[in-house]
């Protein structure tokens, strides 16, 4: 019964992070941090500072 149990709210918070990794919200988010590789230092440094002071 107690596996039952557990089993099913792990299947829960499965679904649940999966409709958070693909939700519309997250996108641009993923999509930049898919792209910090690319970039340069100082070019990071600098957009890290703006989105500081905004």
């Amino acid at each position: 019964m107690i596996s039952g149990i557990y089993t099913g709210l792990l299947l829960v918070v499965f679904l649940a992070i999966v409709v958070w990794a693909w939700s519309r919200h997250n996108k641009n988010k993923f999509d930049e941090a898919s792209r910090v590789a690319l970039k340069d230092d100082e070019q990071i440094k600098a957009e890290t500072e703006e989105k500081i002071h905004e």
